[in-house]
C-alpha cells in the first residue's frame, strides 16, 4: 500500500470526549500510528450517549487507531506511559494540568525526557486568565465563546449537538500538530501548544466583535434571514418538517427566482422591486415566498433553482445524508464494526456488531491514500505496544494485569 503522508509518525492520546480524540483520528487517516491509551476501570462517557445505541458515537473517534489497557490511576502505569511517550513523536491529552502533574505527566518533566516532543494540551479556557481553572465543554463553550449570541431566535440563543467547538478545537488542533511537526524538522525542537476550546469558538465570532468595535452595535439574531439578501432562510415544503434553503442575493437572481415559480402577479408589487425595497419588507416577502415552497417538495425546489441559477439546498435530515447518492458516490461512507460495551468484563471480550456506515475524513489527496480501519476493542494492542515497542515481556504483562495496572 502507498504510504500516507503521516507513516513513521507515533501519537499518544490520552483524552476523553471528543475534540482530541477527533484530532488523532485526522492525524491516523493521514498514516500517523495513533494509540489510544483506554482502561476497563475508567470509561469514556461517549461509550454511552443516548439516544444512539452504545458504542456508536465513540467508533467515530477510535476508527483507525490502535488501544491499549493502560489504569493510569495507578502509579505503576506512569513509568509504562512515560516510556510509551519517550518513544513517540506527539503526546495528546486533555486531562487536567494537576491530574498529569500528580502523575509525573506535567509538561516540562516530558520535554525534559524528550527534547523534541510535541505535546498538545486542549482544556475549555486555557492555562491562563481569570477563567482557567473553570471547567466546561464543547456545550458551554458555544455560548461563553459567543457563537450561539448570533444564531436562532431575538427571543432566544441555539446551539447545536454535537457542539461546534468541539470540531472547530480538533480541526485547529491537527494543524497545529503539522506545524509543530514542520517546525520540529526545521529546528530539532518539540513544542507545547494549546489549543482552548473557548478559543476557538471566539475566531468564529469574529465579525461579531469587529462590528461592536467600529460601530458600537450587537449581534442581532435574525433566524435565518440575512442583511444583504432577499429572499434569505429556510423555507417550509412538503411534507413532516421538510425545508429548503433559499438565498437571492441581487436583482439579477431575483429575476431568476420570480421566473421558476411562474411570476405571480406579488412579484411586480413595487414593494419588492429592488434589493433593499425587499429588504425593508422581508416578513411580508417571506410569507409569500413560503406560500410557493410548500406546495413542492424541497428537493424539487433545489433543483429548479440550481437549474436557474439560484443558490438553493435542501436542510438536510439525517436520513438524506444516509442516502446521499453524492455522498456516496464520492466514497464519503465506509461500513464498518462497531464494539458494544459490557461492563464487568475486558474489552477483549465485548461483543462485536456491524458492519454499520460510518463517515469518513472530508480529505483527498491525488496520490497519496487517506486510512480507515476498524475501532479497535479496548486492549487490543497491547502485545504490540506494551510487548514488540517497549520490550515487556509476557510474564510480565500478565503480572501487570493481575495488579490492575493493564486493565
Amino acid at each position: 500500500m502507498t504510504k500516507g503522508i503521516f507513516d513513521g509518525l507515533r501519537v499518544v492520546e490520552l483524552a476523553l470526549f471528543a475534540a482530541v480524540p477527533t484530532t488523532g483520528r485526522v492525524l491516523a487517516s493521514m498514516g500517523a500510528e495513533v494509540i489510544v491509551i483506554q482502561s476497563n476501570t475508567a470509561i469514556d462517557e461517549s461509550w454511552l450517549p443516548p439516544p444512539w445505541g452504545s458504542g456508536l458515537i465513540i467508533r467515530n473517534r477510535l476508527v483507525t487507531k490502535k488501544s491499549v489497557s493502560l489504569n493510569v490511576r495507578k502509579p505503576g502505569a506512569h513509568k509504562i506511559l512515560k516510556e510509551l511517550i519517550c518513544i513517540s513523536d506527539v503526546f495528546m491529552t486533555n486531562l487536567g494540568i494537576e491530574t498529569l502533574k500528580s502523575w509525573g505527566l506535567d509538561f516540562p518533566s516530558l520535554r525534559k525526557m524528550k527534547k523534541d516532543l510535541i505535546i498538545l494540551w486542549q482544556n475549555a479556557f486555557g492555562a491562563t486568565g481569570p477563567y482557567s481553572a473553570y471547567r466546561a465543554y464543547g456545550m458551554l463553550t458555544q455560548y461563553s465563546s459567543g457563537v450561539a449570541q448570533m444564531s436562532g431566535t431575538p427571543e432566544m440563543p441555539a446551539s447545536t449537538d454535537p457542539p461546534y467547538s468541539d470540531l472547530h478545537t480538533a480541526m485547529f488542533g491537527a494543524l497545529a500538530v503539522v506545524s509543530a511537526i514542520e517546525r520540529r524538522r526545521r529546528t530539532g525542537k518539540g513544542t507545547v501548544i494549546e489549543c482552548a476550546l473557548n478559543d476557538t469558538g471566539v475566531v468564529t465570532a469574529g465579525p461579531a466583535i469587529l462590528n461592536y468595535q467600529a460601530n458600537g452595535e450587537l449581534p442581532v439574531r435574525m433566524e435565518n434571514k440575512d442583511p444583504y439578501a432577499a429572499p434569505h432562510g429556510a423555507y417550509p415544503c412538503r411534507g413532516y418538517d421538510r425545508w429548503c434553503l433559499i438565498a437571492v442575493s441581487s436583482d439579477t437572481e431575483w429575476l431568476m427566482f420570480c421566473n421558476v415559480i411562474g411570476n405571480p402577479p406579488w412579484t411586480k408589487r413595487l414593494e419588492f422591486a429592488t434589493l433593499a425595497d425587499r429588504l425593508r419588507n422581508v416578513d411580508e416577502l417571506d410569507r409569500l415566498v413560503a406560500e410557493w415552497t410548500i406546495t413542492h417538495d424541497a428537493a424539487e425546489v433545489m433543483e429548479m433553482l440550481q437549474a436557474a441559477g439560484v443558490p438553493a439546498g435542501i436542510v438536510a435530515q439525517g436520513k438524506d445524508l444516509a442516502q446521499s447518492e453524492h455522498l456516496r458516490s464520492r466514497g464519503y461512507y465506509k461500513d464498518t464494526k462497531y464494539i458494544i460495551p459490557e461492563f464487568g468484563k475486558p474489552g477483549s471480550e465485548w461483543a462485536e456488531s456491524g458492519p454499520i456506515m460510518c463517515i469518513s475524513e472530508p480529505i483527498h489527496f491525488s496520490e497519496t491514500p487517506i486510512r480507515f480501519n476498524p475501532m479497535p476493542r479496548i486492549g487490543q494492542d497491547n502485545e504490540y505496544v506494551f510487548g514488540e515497542l517497549l520490550g515487556i515481556s509476557r510474564d510480565r504483562m500478565v503480572a501487570l494485569a493481575k495488579e490492575g495496572v493493564l486493565e
